[in-house]
């Protein structure tokens, strides 16, 4: 790998004058991370397209421009059958051919991956790219106290008002983690990150997306607040061996929360059948051993 100061330029020379296609996941870490590299490369591009998926979790052909002389895969991994020149930023392991790959298998989210491997010294002080950097590593189950110690204290001198701790309903979190839901709240809704991506590229700070003024924030609190009532459907569970599973048929992508909310002290699997097709969630307690 490139030394850490030279891959930023390296990451821009490549993308100099070419037609870019970014491809993320749609969770609020590859938003912020699909958010990061653009605003990183806009300025050196011919021309972006961006996309987000999750489902299934792969770029395949069929998600890229035509004219798009270049994928950028972010926090999703890149089908081997993509035949056009590959930069791949992540941290779930791949071994597809590429001609830039940033990659560790240790980093605790793709946003940090990036904070950590790409920005250079000034940007890594850039309030706005804080923000997205700690507001996907929260949304990839980050604890903010897992932070490296630089970033946080940057953070706190930066972004104060989102690092103060807040109380609710006896527990206690950071106010950014308020966030994380928010973005989510577009594959959620209608099964794409793309509205919040958006979002994120169109600014150059947070408080658009914070304060809720900028239109395509007031479309993601309407999504939130529309989804609200499914986040409190009742669910039959069923409990083989050591697993508890359930079905639900919903047009909402809440299969993922169900779980979160009806897990106990095993392990549990919702699965939803929508548009012809089952897509499961699978949640595991934190000290839940399979052996």
């Amino acid at each position: 790998m490139a030394n850490i100061f030279e891959m930023l330029n390296k990451l821009r020379n490549i993308v100099k004058d070419r037609i870019v296609q970014i491809v993320s996941h749609w969770d609020t870490d590859g938003i912020t991370s699909a958010a990061l590299v653009y605003h990183l490369i806009r300025d050196y591009a011919k021309k972006i397209y961006t996309k987000t998926k999750g489902k299934p979790f792969l770029v395949e052909k069929e998600d890229i421009n035509e004219d798009a002389e270049l994928l950028v895969a972010i926090d999703i991994i890149p089908s081997n059958k993509i035949k056009k020149e590959i930069i791949y930023i992540d941290h779930h392991p791949s071994n597809v051919s590429c001609k830039l790959k940033i990659h560790d298998e240790n980093a605790k989210s793709a946003s940090l991956l990036i904070y950590e491997k790409i920005l250079e010294k000034e940007q890594k002080e850039n309030p706005y790219f804080i923000f997205l950097t700690i507001l996907g590593f929260v949304g990839d189950n980050g604890k903010i106290n897992d932070l490296p110690i630089e970033l946080k204290e940057l953070a706190n001198e930066k972004i104060p008002d989102l690092m103060k701790i807040r109380k609710l309903n006896g527990r206690e979190f950071y106010e950014i983690e308020r966030f994380a839901p928010l973005l989510n709240s577009g594959k959620r809704h209608n099964w794409s990150g793309d509205i919040p991506l958006e979002l994120l590229k169109c600014i150059d700070s947070h408080e658009p997306l914070t304060v809720g003024y900028h239109p395509l924030a007031v479309h993601l609190y309407n999504y939130k607040n529309a989804l609200k009532h499914y986040y409190f459907s009742q669910v039959d569970l069923v409990t083989v061996g050591f697993l508890d599973y359930a079905i639900i048929s919903c047009d909402k992508n809440i299969q993922g929360v169900l779980a979160a909310r009806y897990m106990k002290e095993r392990p549990i699997m919702v699965m939803n059948k929508y548009n012809g097709e089952i897509i499961g969630s699978l949640r595991v307690p934190e000290n839940f051993d399979f052996a």
